[in-house]
């Protein structure tokens, strides 16, 4: 039978990683016999919701077992959870287990813990009614860290995706500088770009693969291409794995990078704090520059306006935004924020269509060329440098180009989210799930 498996908020703002327990749980399960469904998963949920603690991931695991075994997965979980999570006060762990198939309540509980806050009680009645054969949670405190396991169930099957290789140290050893060389880095970035993306940030030089936080990450590639990443482990890892301090690596399945927070299209009255959204809508007014480099934008829609911050750290989308006039059609998303009102945080710009920039002036002198001047209210113009005046010419409409284009704007590569689509695979599709192993594993 289907069994699904769902684990969130195990870790903290001082450290741990929720895909770490993932990592750990896979191994027992792979060690016990369970037949994987697909590749573990990597759920990344809505990023605007203020009581997240670092990256609001959750992970699934989605297994094919007996009936007997469910018994022994139930404790497994729920013994792993509890020895692995961390102690705070921001900390709300939590799992969920699934049996039978996901159906469309669950999947419409991953859709939206994408894009706005879910009330506890609609998880709580999901539970209760059953949105599966069996529903099981718990958890340290039983609250939050069940919405996000039941989403992360809710994720499967994944129909647009990414994958990414993450290889972890102990977490006795969280803290510690790694030990990975950039040049390495470097190497394989030149190599697979962008087949493998997001892995350093030339304009920045920062390694964006390598965590900086205290956590048991040692390294993460992302790419399209599960076997891409496969031959860097084995060409690049696996034989260093003790020197870098590796313990090991587990292959997810995520939709990281697939910008699938930003699917949900609002009018501006239907705006919610915290919601990630999208909106369309004309520039009501000019750009305002603010204090620190960022811009400011007023979009209006039928339904309302609001304002629109594009900060100095999304580097060419704030560049974008200051080019942007007074009824310039555009497509803003982003995430919602209660400040002064509601402000919308911009990840992405779309330029629809542009306003037609205008230059009004005084016309040419007919005799000498010179531009010439008013010679009064209701008295033509007058040419300053040869004399000539005239009752009948009209002022000249000179239509100006536009630097900005109709196109899609994205961030810098220092202001991607994890949900975040890059630039550079734009139009690029995931290579098929494998079915082979190894999806997880130690290095010795």
């Amino acid at each position: 039978m289907e069994l699904h498996v769902g684990v969130d908020d195990v870790d903290s703002p001082d450290g741990y990683c929720t895909s770490y327990l993932g990592y750990l749980l896979t191994l027992e399960l792979h060690k016990r016999g369970a037949r994987l469904l697909d590749l573990p998963y990597l759920v990344r949920l809505n990023p605007n919701i203020p009581f997240k603690t670092r990256g609001n991931a959750a992970v699934s695991i989605h297994v094919d077992v007996s009936e007997d075994e469910v018994p022994e997965v139930i404790e497994l979980v729920e013994n792993l959870v509890m020895e692995h999570s961390e102690q705070h006060g921001k900390t709300s762990p939590g799992f969920a287990i699934a049996k039978g198939r996901v159906n469309s309540v669950l999947r419409e509980l991953y859709n939206t813990a994408l894009t706005s806050i879910v009330p506890r009680g609609y998880v709580e009645e999901i539970v209760k009614e059953g949105s599966a054969e069996t529903i099981v949670t718990g958890g340290r405190k039983e609250k939050r860290g069940v919405i996000g396991a039941l989403a992360a169930i809710g994720a499967y099957p994944l129909e647009d995706y990414t994958y990414e290789l993450l290889v972890y140290r102990s977490p006795t050893l969280r803290g510690h500088k790694t030990s990975f060389s950039e040049d390495v880095i470097l190497d394989i970035d030149r190599r697979y770009r962008p087949i493998i993306f997001a892995t350093y940030d030339y304009s920045e030089e920062r390694l964006l693969a390598v965590p900086r936080g205290p956590d048991p990450v040692l390294l993460g590639l992302r790419s399209v291409s599960v076997y891409a990443l496969i031959e860097v482990l084995d060409k690049y890892l696996s034989p260093h794995a003790k020197e870098i301090g590796a313990e090991g690596f587990i292959l997810y399945k995520s939709n990281q990078a697939t910008n699938a927070h930003l699917r949900r299209r609002k009018q501006i009255a239907d705006i919610r704090p915290y919601d990630s959204v999208v909106v369309s809508g004309v520039v009501w007014d000019e750009p305002v520059a603010v204090e620190g480099g960022h811009v400011k934008v007023r979009v209006c829609d039928g339904s309302g306006c609001i304002n629109s911050m594009f900060y100095k750290e999304t580097g060419r989308l704030n560049r974008a935004a200051r080019l942007l006039r007074m009824g310039d059609e555009v497509e803003i998303g982003g995430g919602v924020v209660p400040r002064k009102g509601l402000t919308l945080n911009a990840e992405f710009l779309r330029v629809l269509s542009l306003k037609t920039a205008v230059n009004i002036l005084n016309p040419p002198c007919p005799v000498c060329g010179a531009r010439m001047e008013s010679a009064g209210r209701n008295k033509g113009f007058k040419c300053s440098k040869c004399g000539y005046r005239s009752r009948h010419l009209q002022k000249i409409r000179e239509e100006l180009p536009r630097v900005l284009e109709p196109s899609l704007y994205v961030q810098s590569m220092r202001a991607y989210r994890h949900l975040t689509r890059p630039l550079e695979i734009q139009g690029l599709s995931s290579e098929p799930s494998p079915t082979f192993s190894p999806i997880a594993g130690t290095f010795y």
